[in-house]
């Protein structure tokens, strides 16, 4: 029953009248008729003790008497004891038998004497269970339907009969200081336990009581808690219960700092934050005095990992480097004079190494496989965050078999521990390294792998529910649809920034995020959002070369062209226009992925600004080579080469090689790499001959409606204001700023026939002049 609640009865029964019209009359007989000369009511508060033996009184005629000795006169006496403070004595005349007596007390009042009399068989003893209300007391009050719901509501305990209409925290307060306050604190757990099961337990209790029950009884070890004598005691129940945290606090309460480390280590130790989750990890964190935790390697490394976690990479070094000296942050000397170090510490630097944004040689990536060997083979936990370590290290570099190894080993050790956070993050993983293949079939079924596990997680953890939902919609986005992820964006991105995210997951985000945002909304909505993310990723330098990158590959989408020359150009690399475009076989050993990305936005750029240059298809058919390529990636080359062969008059090229990209997109749902190159793929579509090739084709005829769905090459909107497809390419093209030579070049057509377009295009939007068009384009909603 919630706090402020009260037990509602039905409309024929009247609480409280209950009491004066309800006689116990079966009791006062079996009191009455008792063979021998003692008998005990023994049971809490609330069972009507009190009111049974008043009852007895007014039908023997006789005082009740409430001291702390039984002096009153009648046959039998009658002793109420339940309000005494003092420790009574049983008179030998009661035990002897020549008196008879009948004593209310509660389960913890002591009797001298009493328990004698029990051994010489001169006591009944009455328990909760006897003094519960029954239909036969209920009846004369009552019709029998009316007591079946009554005892349903009150289990029988009188108690709760005068409860009707009783504000809930005033019986929570009744419970704690009649009911529970005397019992220990491990009975108090037992209790809890108990609470609405059928068990008979310590005090067995109805449901109607078993809210405010479980609330007083959390109230008052709460309260006893902050006793340093009671809160060792309440630790070790909790302990034993399994309750990790609150056993910890206490044990930190008490001042028990080597019980509560152990409890610590017991619970995963520095793997604790994705067992109960970040507000335990950081409760538990704080609990234990900075000299104690800096002089303890777990303590050390979990202060690390909590830093590392919020960002703070320069504090997690630091508190590294106090710990166990300064060249802990020198990974070369670490891995070498790794027998200087536990495993286990091996193990966590492996990790702080992503959060370090470290780039591996391929000498200290020998290393640190190595020092695999030395984990046990059991050590679950650790081995699999090695695997999840070496993953992150396998995805940048594109190595996505090897990858996919290490994932499978990773979630192998993570289900042996019984740890479903870390499953979920091998699964998101997972579902990544297929996005990036182009496969968004397979990309789907690890994301609902990832769901199973998030889901069986103990803790909330609403930012990982966002990495899920970023994951889905960016699965919905290579699937053609951009709405979903663009709605993800506009309404989640500052908690989802402002929370942890690996590095392969901030690429997918950069990435599929301003091309969704540029395609669903527009160029400025993309750059803001890029904008946002190099405020945010300030301090990580990989993540300032991906963000400017995917500027400028927004800024080509855009036909803004010589925009993105100016923004590659300031990008800090060996990697120029002027090496691309001198360059043929070195394409094909490219492997850093931010010298890769840079390639292949000047070859995008080259392709668009010289597509009919000597040589340009040797370059594109080398970038193929590249093993390192993703699969999103060599989709897009292809696309380039088809757009140059056809440039170069070589028909039979260019449609052979969009067939191979279509029918790949239909195989596996990956439609957003081909919209993406919307700009090339239009004049490639248009051209009659290679048009009709492809409509030859079902598995292609599939793949463009769907990009016609998604607004290639022409959009709804310009449908619906009668302009062709390329009369909407030129309005799209002027409203970005482009001139109408940019616009020829850009089209492969002469300046005139731009100029024949423009003229449709005003007369079809009412327009005379370039402003009032972007102004009516816009105002139609054909460009934002």
């Amino acid at each position: 029953m919630p706090s402020g609640e009260v037990i509602q009865f039905s409309g024929e029964v009247r609480p409280a009248e209950l009491e004066t019209q309800i006689i116990r009359r079966r009791l006062l007989d079996r009191i009455l008729g008792a063979a021998v000369p003692i008998v005990v009511l023994d049971a809490p508060a609330g069972l009507g003790k009190s009111v049974l033996l008043r009852q007895l009184g007014r039908q023997l005629g006789v005082a009740v008497c409430r001291g702390p000795r039984p002096d009153g006169e009648g046959d039998p006496l009658l002793w109420d004891l339940v309000d005494a403070d003092v420790r009574p004595l049983l008179p030998e005349a009661f035990v002897a038998g020549e008196r008879r007596l009948v004593i209310a007390k509660r389960p913890r009042q002591e009797i001298p004497g009493l328990a004698r009399a029990m051994a010489y068989g001169q006591v009944l003893v009455l328990t909760e269970a006897d003094l519960r209300l029954t239909i036969e007391d209920l009846s004369p009050a009552m019709s029998p339907r009316a007591a079946r719901r009554v005892l349903e509501q009150t289990g029988g305990w009188p108690l709760l009969l005068r409860a009707a209409g009783l504000d809930g925290a005033v019986l929570q307060a009744f419970l704690s200081e009649e009911v529970l306050a005397s019992l220990g604190s491990h009975e108090l757990f037992d209790l809890r336990d108990r609470v609405g099961s059928a068990e008979a337990g310590l005090l067995p209790l109805p449901p109607a009581l078993s809210d405010p029950v479980s609330r007083a009884v959390n109230a008052i070890l709460v309260e006893r808690a902050g006793d340093p004598t009671e809160a060792r005691q309440i630790a070790v129940a909790h302990d034993r219960r399994g309750e990790v945290t609150e056993a910890i606090l206490c044990y930190q309460r008490a001042g028990c700092l080597a019980e509560a480390l152990e409890a610590f280590e017991r619970g995963w130790g520095r793997f604790y934050l994705y067992h109960f989750g970040p507000d335990a990890f950081a409760r538990v964190l704080a609990g234990f005095p900075e000299s104690f935790a800096q002089s303890n390697d777990t303590l050390v490394m979990s202060l690390a990992m909590q830093a590392l976690k919020s960002g703070e990479i320069a504090r997690a070094r630091r508190l590294l480097a106090d710990r166990f000296g300064p060249q802990v942050n020198d990974l070369g000397t670490v891995f070498v004079e790794r027998h200087r170090y536990s495993t286990d510490f091996l193990a966590f630097r492996v990790i702080m190494m992503i959060y370090e944004d470290y780039q591996l040689t391929d000498e200290l990536f020998g290393l640190v496989f190595d020092m695999f060997q030395y984990f046990p083979v059991d050590a679950h936990l650790v081995r699999g965050s090695f695997y999840n370590s070496v993953l992150e290290f396998y995805i940048r570099r594109r190595r996505f078999a090897a990858a996919e190894d290490v994932a499978n080993h990773a979630l192998h050790h993570y289900e042996q521990a019984g740890a479903p956070m870390l499953a979920f993050y091998i699964s998101l993983h997972r579902a990544i390294i297929h996005l990036m293949m182009g496969d968004a079939l397979n990309a789907r079924r690890h994301a609902g792998q990832a769901e199973t596990y998030l889901a069986s997680v103990r803790f909330d953890s609403p930012g990982d529910w966002r990495l899920l939902g970023l994951l889905r919609a960016c699965i919905d986005y290579e699937g053609g649809r951009a709405e979903p992820l663009a709605r993800f964006l506009s309404t989640q991105l500052d908690d989802f920034v402002h929370g942890e995210i690996w590095p392969s997951l901030i690429e997918f985000a950069l990435q599929y995020g301003s091309q969704a945002l540029s395609e669903h909304f527009s160029t400025i909505a993309a750059r803001s959002f890029l904008d946002r993310w190099r405020v945010y990723q300030v301090r990580n330098r990989q993540f300032g070369m991906m963000i400017e990158m995917r500027e400028a590959a927004i800024l080509q989408n855009a036909n803004r062209w010589q925009e993105a020359v100016e923004k590659l150009s300031a990008v800090p690399s060996r990697i120029t226009r002027a090496w691309v475009a001198a360059a043929t076989d070195e394409l094909s050993r490219l492997q850093d992925r931010d010298e890769i990305m840079l390639c292949l936005s000047w070859l995008r750029h080259l392709v668009n600004e010289a597509p009919a240059r000597a040589g340009l298809d040797r370059q594109l058919v080398a970038t193929l080579e590249n093993l390192n390529l993703t699969g999103r990636q060599r989709l897009s080359v292809e696309i380039w080469l088809a757009f140059v062969s056809k440039r170069q008059s070589n028909l039979s090229r260019a449609r052979a090689l969009l067939q191979k990209v279509f029918e790949q997109a239909a195989r596996l749902d990956a439609i957003a790499p081909l919209a993406e190159e919307r700009h090339f793929l239009s004049e490639l579509i248009e051209h009659q001959r290679i048009g009709q090739y492809l409509d030859s084709s079902s598995p292609v005829r599939q793949v463009l409606r769907r990009l016609r769905d998604a607004g290639l090459p022409n959009s709804p909107l310009g449908v619906q204001s009668g302009l062709s497809r390329r009369e909407t390419k030129v309005l799209l093209m002027i409203a970005e700023g482009a001139s109408n030579k940019f616009i020829a070049n850009a089209l492969g057509l002469s300046e005139a026939t731009i100029k024949f377009h423009l003229g449709n295009v005003y007369r079809k939007l009412g327009c005379g002049r370039r402003r009032e068009a972007i102004t009516a384009a816009r105002a139609l909603g054909l460009v934002r």
